[in-house]
């Protein structure tokens, strides 16, 4: 989009600088927006939260916050030239460039060198997402010098917006100053700007002026008659952006497979994420429910089971376990009787060589009894295929025995005898 085209749901957004915007840029009026209403295109100066409803925006970061470069560019591309990039332009740079977005233009200097436009990362990924977090696409980004209209001929274009300075010298060069309220700091600002804007470049002759307010006047008739420059034009408020050549969105790394969560419009999901929620919650109180009423026959389950133990056994002081217990019990009980259970050693032995078949008389080497368990260990040929493992394992079912090998299965010769 244009600014002569732009539609509603749309807006340019000049951005304040890093240096107050980071501690203001959500609540204060920093922003100058220009947006689309009933009565067409208007700047507006807000904050981030007070914006109305968007859809898209274009940012112009402020000229102090980015650096426009120029520096010859390796045949590469993809990841690869984005890993040569902060070493092409490392000595040009006044801080890590580890921690800088680099942004590729087009060609300059009939070809031989490039465009690049430096911003730092923190403060580029810090203000597309919160725009995208409220979600409002983020379209473009544009240095704020390039997005100043390009004077005919030998003219540069000057923008005075508040405490800053941005001047656009050429189709790919630009610049931002600080400036103050006072106007002997105002003329001062414009000078230097003027004098680092044409080091290494041929000074201006004509400069079209953009102010914001009439207060810019005074100081830059008197800079621009120090130093010789004719003033082209002067337009009292914001001018038109346009398009820039380079757009700092090409220097967020994993761009491609991030941005695409910020076109969605989450708003259209609110429903279904309600109804999902919903559905969640009421899942989990009815598992809670669930388990609420298990707990409750639980423990009047084990209260029968004790009850029923006491009744049996008066005796008894403690009751722990009343499964336990009570198999004890009986056991104890039987034993006193001259009985013996299915867990003694006579009736495990009886029912094993029942199993066992014919073949009982020479199929073990030794026996052993301990907690009522038979540690049998059988004589080679007995188990040595695998189908007379099997066999015997459902011989020992069919008598009520658990018959289990010694890992590994295949070569061992000692099993346990359990009754089941």
């Amino acid at each position: 989009m244009t600014a002569t085209n732009i539609r509603k749901g749309e807006a340019f957004i000049w951005l304040p600088p890093r240096s107050v915007g980071e501690r203001a840029f959500a609540t204060e009026p920093r922003l100058v927006a220009l947006l689309s209403d009933e009565l067409g295109p208007n700047y507006r100066l807000v904050s981030i939260d007070a914006l109305p409803e968007l859809r898209a925006v274009t940012l112009l970061f402020d000229a102090r916050d980015v650096s426009l470069l120029r520096a010859k560019v390796p045949p590469l591309a993809g990841a690869k030239l984005r890993k040569a990039l902060p070493h092409l332009v490392e000595d040009q740079l006044l801080q890590d460039a580890n921690s800088c977005a680099f942004a590729i233009g087009p060609g300059v200097a009939a070809g031989a060198e490039r465009l690049i436009a430096v911003i730092d990362r923190n403060w580029l990924e810090f203000v597309v997402g919160a725009f995208e977090r409220r979600g409002v696409r983020v379209q473009a980004a544009w240095p704020a010098q390039l997005a100043l209209p390009l004077a005919r001929g030998e003219s540069w274009s000057l923008l005075c917006l508040h405490d800053g300075l941005a001047l656009r010298s050429g189709p790919g060069s630009g610049i931002g100053w600080p400036a103050s309220t006072e106007r002997a700091e105002r003329e001062e600002a414009i000078a230097s700007l003027f004098a680092a804007a044409a080091q290494g470049a041929e000074s201006a002759r004509r400069v079209v002026v953009f102010a914001v307010d009439e207060s810019w006047d005074a100081p830059v008739a008197s800079a621009l008659g120090a130093l010789g420059v004719t003033l082209d034009g002067k337009v009292h408020g914001m001018p038109a952006p346009q398009p820039a050549p380079v757009d700092l969105l090409s220097a967020r790394t994993h761009r491609g497979r991030m941005r695409w969560l910020s076109d969605l419009d989450w708003r259209a999901w609110r429903w279904p994420a309600a109804l999902a929620a919903a559905a969640v919650v009421a899942g989990l109180i009815g598992i809670n429910l669930h388990w609420a009423q298990l707990a409750q026959e639980r423990d009047a389950l084990r209260i029968t089971l004790e009850r029923n133990f006491r009744q049996a056994f008066p005796d008894t002081q403690v009751v722990v376990d009343p499964v336990l217990q009570m198999q004890r019990e009986v056991a104890a009980l039987r034993t006193r009787a001259g009985q013996s259970g299915p867990g003694d050693f006579v009736p495990l032995l009886a029912r094993f060589g029942q199993a066992l078949g014919p073949q009982a008389l020479d199929a073990l080497a030794s026996v052993d009894y301990r907690d009522a368990t038979l540690r049998v260990k059988f004589r080679p040929a007995v188990v040595q295929s695998r189908a007379a493992r099997d066999n015997l394992l459902d011989a020992c079912r069919r008598v009520g025995l658990r018959l289990q090998f010694d890992e590994p299965r295949e070569s061992s010769l000692a099993a346990s005898v359990t009754a089941m």
